[in-house]
């Protein structure tokens, strides 16, 4: 595996993330920022890349509590490379999720789909897309075969990559579960679940807990047809069998919604995600 993490945040972090890095055989960089969220400190992300000592894959930004996704990023590009984002003051609020990354889970694909006909549509071809794909253990969770306390224990019980598509908030679903395996990746195709309200909105909270090992989700409403154009777009790179992780994905979204006019209204909306947690996490 050639991937390449360049983390940036305070130096408090830089020991605690080496060693999480190191121990699991996966290859990180740390470049030190105190306020990895100022202007400033985003301005120099390109030439951190390039300075680098080996080729970077992607980016993983150490940020504090009180910030807002949608408002450190412009997109969930930065620098032409897929940013996550990780909200922590301390390194002890990382203990949840690197404790997850540790136990990976070996379940499959569950894809929750709204109980409306379009998202239910949109679900079937989802599961076409990832079976063509290759991937394996594709589960449906549609809302018109299951409530939402049996997802919730699906969830719970750990999965390669969960799904979502339909109508979303920052409050997200109530996944309270005591004992969870956690998800290696969740991917929401709906609005604000990354929303920045009163409260950690619902994608931090599944990753700061270590529910979750990484989350792509909108930081706002998202037209219904756009919303549904990014996911169509998305479904057909499964489809290639060629997308194991978040920034493969991203990367990806971002090439094919920039080259075409057509996918103006996708492209919109992809500049409303963002990655929490680490993009290089695979779910395959």
């Amino acid at each position: 595996m050639n991937d390449v993490l360049l983390c940036v945040g305070p130096e408090r972090f830089r020991q605690t993330i080496m060693q999480s890095w190191q121990s699991a055989g996966e290859r990180a960089l740390f470049v030190a920022e105190e306020r990895p969220q100022s202007p400033a400190s985003i301005s120099r992300l390109e030439s951190h890349c390039q300075a680098a000592s080996a080729p970077v894959t992607a980016l993983l930004l150490l940020l504090p509590k009180r910030c807002s996704p949608q408002k450190v990023l412009p997109g969930p590009m930065v620098a032409g490379l897929p940013a996550g984002l990780m909200l922590a003051d301390q390194p002890e609020d990382l203990k949840a999720w690197l404790a997850a990354r540790q136990q990976k889970p070996n379940a499959g694909v569950g894809i929750m789909a709204m109980w409306r006909r379009s998202y239910l549509l949109l679900g079937a071809r989802f599961h076409r897309w990832l079976e063509t794909g290759g991937y394996a253990g594709i589960e449906d969770w549609f809302a018109n075969q299951m409530n939402c306390h049996e997802v919730c224990r699906r969830i719970a019980a750990g999965a390669r990559l969960v799904l979502y598509l339909g109508h979303g908030r920052s409050e997200g679903l109530s996944a309270s579960e005591r004992k969870f395996q956690s998800c290696s990746s969740m991917i929401s195709f709906a609005c604000d679940t990354l929303k920045r309200e009163s409260k950690l909105p619902f994608g931090c909270r599944m990753v700061c807990s270590g529910r979750a090992l990484s989350y792509f989700g909108s930081t706002a409403a998202v037209m219904l047809r756009a919303n549904a154009q990014l996911a169509s777009v998305a479904g057909r790179q499964f489809a290639t069998g060629r997308v194991h992780n978040l920034s493969e994905l991203v990367r990806e979204l971002d090439a094919i919604t920039q080259a075409s006019h057509k996918l103006r209204p996708a492209r919109q909306a992809l500049q409303t995600f963002r990655i929490v947690g680490n993009p290089l996490e695979r779910f395959c």
